[in-house]
């Protein structure tokens, strides 16, 4: 990654989620304008299940690339964050991913991302830190 460029600083996973379901529900919203819902019972248009599966295919790979020029308050996102989120269904996009971190990985901080997920961390204050110095 290009030193030059910041990362997108997220504060707490409910970001991230908050993205997520903003981008599930623009894309089935597009869906629908494009490819209206047909009157066979949910599931039985082959068609619109194959773009459904198709975008949200797009969605998991796009944010997949994106992970490494994210940080969750002030660390490198965890791959862990997009598992869960990978898993649901374009229709299940008022799903509340809060808690997509799992307790089980670390940064390499050694910090767990429980830890960062709770949100215990405060956004580097560089004033804080000049008083630090002066103490």
């Amino acid at each position: 990654m290009d030193p030059h460029h910041r990362k997108i600083d997220l504060q707490s996973p409910a970001d991230f989620a908050y993205l997520l379901k903003n981008i599930k529900a623009a894309a089935q919203e597009k869906i629908d304008l494009a490819i209206p819902p047909s009157a066979a019972p949910a599931g039985e248009d082959a068609y619109r299940t194959k773009v459904e599966e198709l975008v949200q295919q797009y969605i998991t790979t796009t944010l997949t690339l994106a992970l490494p020029s994210l940080t969750l308050n002030g660390f490198d996102a965890p791959s862990s964050l997009l598992r869960p989120a990978s898993n649901t269904s374009l229709n299940n996009s008022d799903n509340n991913n809060t808690n997509t971190i799992s307790n089980t990985s670390t940064t390499t901080n050694n910090v767990s991302d429980a830890e960062i997920a709770s949100g215990n961390y405060e956004a580097y204050d560089p004033r804080l830190a000049e008083r630090l110095r002066n103490l």
